[in-house]
């Protein structure tokens, strides 16, 4: 993947993985910018790019520990502010996208198989779809939590954090 400002990423979870039968979406990011690393292999928790606390611990102090990079750079991608946000239905609940993906003609199993690398997963490219599915949750998704709203949520629910 090369993401770029502008693209919109969806974030799912399943209930189950490599044969879920629902995707709930735990966050639509729409890109603002592209920060590159000083250093692709460290970062420190005062560096400007990261925002928190709790940002550094779910997104950087993994670096020291992954494999070590010597040509490639590392990035990090900020969400808009004003386009990013987590999806609910009127019970606060994470909202299904297979209903939405199969009324496009993708089928569960294209999902599946698309989402499969070995036993992991990998990233779905919906191209020309993600306006649709963005598009899609706008109309649907009665509840919409912003990031200061999510950032909130997670300082009241220690439980939240990464370990």
């Amino acid at each position: 993947m090369k993401p770029n400002v502008g693209d919109i990423n969806f974030w799912v979870s399943g209930d189950s993985f490599p044969n879920f039968c629902r995707l709930y979406c735990d966050l639509v990011f729409v890109v603002a910018e592209k920060v590159y690393w000083g250093n692709a292999n460290i970062i420190d928790r005062n560096d400007v790019i990261v925002d928190n606390d709790e940002a550094y611990n779910d997104h950087y102090r993994w670096a020291m520990h992954q494999h070590h990079l010597k040509r490639r750079r590392r990035y990090t991608l900020k969400a808009d502010p004003e386009y990013s946000f987590q999806p609910q239905d009127i019970e606060n609940n994470l909202i299904d996208i297979i209903p939405f993906l199969i009324e496009q003609g993708i089928t569960i199993d294209d999902v599946r198989q698309g989402m499969r690398s070995g036993f992991n997963s990998k990233p779905l490219r919906l191209e020309s779809l993600a306006s649709k599915l963005y598009n899609w949750f706008e109309e649907n998704a009665p509840i919409k939590l912003d990031g200061l709203q999510l950032q909130n949520l997670r300082k009241k629910n220690p439980q939240l954090a990464s370990l």
